[in-house]
């Protein structure tokens, strides 16, 4: 796996703003696609890449775009800290699923990266829709995680989740 911090940076030089994730989303398509072990699709300025087994599937998921700048659309480093627009939510996660893509040998279960579009902006416009309206198995799986940032605590989800307690 390449050096995260500068996959990071990277990605996070490539302006990316809600509705605007057409460079960024090329860029990802053409890294997932020098995997042998996935089967990319692209859907608008959506991309999903998918190992091509039947087992138990774990879906990997992040969005590409990004608030509008605010004299932070280029990348600084400062020792082990990048500064930049989209560094922390969400490109630094983006740069860990585009690192796994990268590994030589297939994971040891199935697995599905997702990079979507529009997320920072009216749900409405938000890339998973787009995918679940072209094919719905394309986001199929057993579990999903997406990297956006929560201080590294896991949050059990937003945007329509919904925990209960049940007492028997």
């Amino acid at each position: 796996m390449s050096d995260l911090l500068e996959q990071t940076a990277d990605l996070v030089a490539l302006p990316s703003v809600s509705r605007d994730e057409a460079v960024l989303a090329d860029r990802v398509e053409r890294q997932l696609a020098a995997t042998p072990w996935l089967e990319v699709t692209r859907v608008g300025d959506n991309v999903v890449a998918r190992t091509r087994g039947d087992g138990r599937r774990v879906v990997l998921a992040g969005h590409l775009d990004t608030v509008p700048p605010n004299g932070n659309a280029r990348p600084r480093l400062e020792g082990d800290t990048l500064w930049g627009l989209g560094s922390a939510d969400m490109k630094g996660g983006l740069a860990v699923m585009l690192g796994l893509a990268a590994e030589a040998e297939p994971p040891p279960v199935e697995l599905t990266l997702a990079f979507y579009v529009a997320e920072e902006i009216a749900r409405e416009h938000n890339g998973l829709l787009q995918i679940e309206a072209a094919d719905p198995q394309l986001l199929a799986g057993d579990v999903a995680v997406l990297g956006e940032p929560t201080g590294a605590v896991v949050e059990a989800g937003c945007q329509g989740s919904l925990a209960l307690a049940v007492t028997v």
